[in-house]
């Protein structure tokens, strides 16, 4: 639509969520699901029993703060989600720097996986929902909301935060279309391991996916419009 400075922005904003954003998401993924996951240390207390002796009080403590985040740290370094857009991003200075090149056989594998990646989360995705009771497993009504908060509000909030800090012209436009683009295929995955309404986020991408091609194709209009 914008030609290669929407491209060029489009990247540069992607690969700034998936260095910045996507590592702080795991993050708190990860804490909420080791700090559900852990085990209270269970201490009795054999001073406090009744007269037949079949009860005891037991006291718990948490885990402190020190060894949850050690637990996360191993399970973020477990996960190349976490810094697979660094080492790609760093590879890439190096190599435009002093101009190497990746060895063939290392560059094909790592494109067969990344062309495989989408078709696997779809396939995923695609039988979760036959899986369901039903085609709208969260409801109607909770469709219809995600569908104006991602269509509607998300483009809006895009739009003033974007105009209140000096954005004009294509580059405004281009930061608009953005905010109305559809949920991606990766939400659904984040969704599905760390078990956070799976429904919601595969109704979500797959008719958010359909609704978005007039809606953006409406958006590009009238931003065009307005912008001549």
């Amino acid at each position: 639509m914008y030609g290669p400075l929407g491209e060029n922005l489009v990247i540069q904003s992607s690969i700034l969520q998936f260095t910045v954003w996507i590592i702080l998401l795991l993050m708190m993924y990860e804490f909420q699901t080791v700090n559900k996951s852990l085990d209270l240390v269970v201490a009795p207390s054999e001073s406090a029993k009744d007269l037949e002796g079949n009860s005891e009080v037991q006291t718990t403590t948490r885990p402190s703060l020190s060894t949850l985040i050690k637990i996360v740290g191993l399970k973020l370094a477990k996960n190349p989600n976490a810094y697979a857009c660094i080492l790609g991003l760093t590879w890439a200075l190096i190599s435009n720097r002093w101009d190497l090149k990746m060895p063939s056989i290392v560059q094909g594998s790592v494109l067969i996986m990344s062309r495989a990646g989408s078709g696997v989360a779809m396939f995923c995705m695609g039988l979760f929902m036959a899986l369901q009771p039903k085609i709208i497993d969260c409801g109607a009504s909770l469709t219809a909301f995600g569908m104006l908060l991602r269509f509607v509000v998300a483009p809006a909030t895009m739009a003033v935060g974007s105009f209140m800090v000096g954005l004009r012209g294509d580059v405004l436009c281009i930061a608009i279309i953005q905010a109305a683009l559809p949920q991606a295929i990766a939400s659904f995955v984040f969704a599905k391991e760390y078990e956070l309404h799976t429904s919601v986020l595969s109704t979500a991408v797959i008719f958010g996916t359909i609704v978005s091609i007039p809606v953006l194709i409406s958006y590009y209009a009238v931003l065009d419009v307005l912008n001549t």
